[in-house]
């Protein structure tokens, strides 16, 4: 079968996702331009229009500036909140996860949740429950289910903070995709003793699954976190200018 190749839309948005969180994530000095446009196409094999489009979408949003004759720079940001993103690209949550500390619960294999099972299938995975910190204070809690054929690529001793998906990318598990759902749900007693919230309290729920290219499951995901801790942030983009343009998201 013919390997697709990505459309002009879908390559946009990966060079917008990426330059977007390099500029966001403080990894660019707004001292030193960045790249040239010619470097940046090359760079991301794309063309130096798609680099332009990219640079002009990013100078619309204040978060670089253009100088003439000299180069694009970084904005410089103001001080960011603490309050994560649990929208937008993974990526960003995934930097805001690595700043943070993780209490692991529980570590075992064991019959997957019934939202997990349609994602994974009925089979026992290794199921993961981690509290996460942020200077001390409880941030979210995640219960993780990874099927059982990747369970022996993870060991809970050296786990440490690290996200588990951004451990079994660096085994070879690469997730390509993600089917994501967020709802509100109260709180219950376990969730309200490690949230430190009261019992009922509202809470936001992500159910997350991850996926390879070929769609074969990575991990089923879902996190409860406080609303006041977390926001969800998601930047989109107009396809066309016609009367049924269709807004699709970018970062």
């Amino acid at each position: 079968m013919a390997r697709r190749t990505p459309g002009v839309a879908s390559l946009y948005r990966q060079v917008y996702g990426h330059l977007r969180a390099v500029v966001t994530e403080g990894r660019a000095d707004p001292a030193d331009p960045l790249p040239s446009e010619p470097a940046l196409a090359e760079r991301y094999k794309v063309s130096r229009v798609t680099v332009r489009r990219t640079l002009e979408m990013l100078e619309a949003e204040g978060l670089v500036r253009r100088v003439r004759g000299v180069g694009t720079f970084p904005v410089p940001r103001e001080p960011a909140n603490d309050r994560g993103n649990i929208g937008g690209a993974l990526d960003s949550l995934l930097s805001y996860e690595r700043t943070t500390t993780v209490e692991n619960l529980e570590w075992r294999l064991a019959a997957p949740s019934a939202d997990a099972a349609a994602g994974l299938g009925p089979d026992k995975c290794l199921r993961i429950v981690r509290v996460r910190l942020y200077r001390g204070t409880p941030i979210s809690l995640t219960t993780l289910h990874v099927p059982k054929q990747h369970a022996k690529r993870l060991d809970r001793a050296r786990a440490g903070d690290e996200p588990i998906v951004a451990i079994l990318e660096r085994e070879g598990i690469a997730a390509a995709r993600a089917e994501q759902t967020l709802t509100a749900v109260a709180a219950d007693a376990l969730a309200a003793a490690h949230l430190r919230v009261a019992a009922g309290a509202p809470l936001v729920a992500m159910k997350r699954l991850m996926l390879t290219a070929a769609r074969a499951p990575v991990l089923h995901q879902t996190s409860l976190y406080a609303p006041e801790r977390f926001e969800y942030r998601m930047s989109l983009a107009r396809g066309s200018l016609d009367s049924a343009a269709r807004w699709t998201p970018i970062a």
